[in-house]
């Protein structure tokens, strides 16, 4: 019925039908068969690599026109270009890197001093290269022998090549982040800042092995006492004159100071503050090595202070004075020296000690603070922070003073946190005696005394740090800490004493293991 109504239908399927339907070739098409059966292989073949040619040859360039313009590159870029091949996922690190924190890896790394002027370049330390691809300058070292004596120093034999006990043990952690006595770790920035700020020192250190008060920006000539700070600093790490890529610049600080060192045992300082720094500095150094040279020289020291020590025990800045004169300040680095002293192992009278106990009870003052002259009537946060930790470290029946001062120095921190001496920064690093000596102290503590110090302390110290290569003078100061911003640096003790103290401060994690016991 569809048909009658459609008579297009038949005509529709037929043409449907022909895509499937083989037609008949034409004769043409019948003659290129037949031509192709009869050819030879060879032919063949030639026939069609003649078709390839022709249709290559007339193939347009434009194609390769892209390709061209990206292998025409300078020859001289290649050698910047290395294949690499996709890089593992990177761990996750354990502490967040922030931009205005300074990465140095925690390695020995050789060091060359900086130069005295552009006109004296002397080698170049590049502190983003591998350690090994820095060459370590080897320089003349002073003998450390007593003044008397001639030979060059050579490492005795006999030396212990440091102490994996006592209060000194915990240096052995610099470089792992973790700290000594359970105190939480140090954190990887502040250890890099560390390392930076050695390098620094190692740089600025003088050709004849000390370190100048007055060439980094500091107004009085204390050699003596910034060469002690410096070696504090590298001895803090774990750096001593026999170990470590820095026992070149150790060595030639301890010779130095050997070299000035009178036959009475005095450093030849200038006040007394520098007489004790130094003492402590070579008590350390023999204490992590048992050199038997250094130990005659922290000897002599010591014995030094000790004779030149009065009854009521205090000291200021020209040695022994009358009781109610008696400085803190100054005694304060004298009872250190003697107490690293009797942690090394060397001879102090008993008398040494209970001296320093009376000068620590004429200066006690409310609160459990101490007073910076004996005759004062009131106590101050910085100088409380030395008694605080002379008290510590001596030992003794103190427990309730220790803990009333720290609640006094801690009250006052909370009061004070956003107020700082003319730079407007936070007190606690804006005067770095006081970061150096109430850090020590709180380490002590423990607990959360420790914990709110740790807090306020160490991440705004570090953000202090010099960041740029060169200062307006064209010196190094990359790593050190800048003395305009703290207080008595930017008057008094200059580039070095600034960096040493704040490299000390970061330090207390593995410095001094906790030794007092509440």
């Amino acid at each position: 019925m569809a048909d009658k109504l459609n008579p297009q239908a038949p005509q529709a399927e037929e043409s449907e039908l022909d895509q499937y339907v083989e037609k008949e070739p034409s004769k043409w098409e019948e003659f290129l068969q037949r031509q192709m059966r009869r050819a030879p292989w060879w032919a063949i073949s030639f026939l069609v690599h003649l078709v390839a040619f022709i249709a290559f040859y007339n193939w347009p360039f434009d194609a390769f026109a892209r390709a061209e313009v990206v292998t025409n590159i300078d020859v001289n870029l290649l050698e910047e270009v290395k294949l690499e091949t996709p890089p593992e996922p990177p761990p996750e690190p354990e502490v967040e890197q922030k931009e205005d924190e300074l990465d140095v890896p925690i390695e020995d790394i050789p060091i060359s001093p900086e130069p005295v002027s552009k006109d004296d370049p002397g080698p170049d330390l590049d502190m983003d290269a591998p350690p090994d691809m820095v060459k370590d300058v080897e320089r003349p070292v002073t003998s450390i022998d007593p003044p008397s004596n001639t030979p060059v120093f050579a490492v005795d034999s006999t030396a212990v090549k440091g102490l994996t006990r006592g209060i000194y043990s915990g240096r052995k952690n610099f470089g792992t982040g973790v700290a000594g006595g359970g105190r939480g770790g140090t954190g990887r920035h502040v250890e890099s800042a560390v390392m930076a700020g050695l390098i620094w020192l190692a740089k600025a250190q003088e050709k004849d092995g000390s370190w100048s008060c007055k060439r980094w920006d500091g107004k009085n000539d204390y050699d003596v006492g910034m060469t002690g700070l410096a070696l504090l600093a590298f001895l803090g790490a774990g750096y001593t004159h026999l170990k470590g890529k820095f026992k070149t610049t150790v060595e030639n600080g301890l010779g130095w100071l050997a070299a000035n060192q009178k036959d009475n045992g005095s450093f030849g300082w200038k006040t007394f503050y520098e007489m004790g720094i130094a003492s402590m500095a070579v008590s350390e150094a023999y204490g992590l090595t048992q050199d038997p040279k250094v130990g005659r020289m922290a000897q002599r020291a010591i014995d030094y202070i000790v004779k030149t020590q009065p009854d009521h025990g205090g000291f200021r800045y020209g040695g022994a004075v009358p009781k109610d004169e008696g400085d803190m300040s100054v005694t304060g680095w004298q009872i250190m020296a003697i107490k690293s002293a009797i942690c090394s192992e060397l001879k102090v009278p008993q008398e040494a000690v209970e001296r320093s106990r009376v000068f620590l009870k004429n200066t006690l003052r409310e609160y459990g603070g101490s007073a910076y002259i004996v005759s004062s009537k009131s106590a101050a946060p910085a100088v409380s922070a030395i008694g605080m930790l002379c008290r510590q470290f001596l030992g003794g029946d103190y427990d309730a003073e220790i803990r009333a001062c720290a609640d006094y120095l801690r009250q006052h921190q909370m009061r004070n946190a956003n107020v700082g001496p003319k730079t407007g920064k936070d007190h606690l690093v804006g005067d770095l005696y006081y970061t150096y000596y109430s850090v020590l102290a709180m380490f002590q503590m423990g607990g959360e005394f420790w914990t709110d110090w740790n807090k306020w302390f160490r991440d705004p110290l570090v953000k202090c740090q010099v960041h740029q290569m060169n200062d307006a003078q064209g010196r190094f100061v990359r790593g050190s800490w800048d003395p305009e911003n703290h207080q008595w640096a930017a008057h008094a003790g200059g580039r070095v004493y600034a960096t040493a103290m704040a490299i000390l401060s970061l330090e207390v994690y593995y410095r001094f293991l906790p030794v007092y016991k509440r």
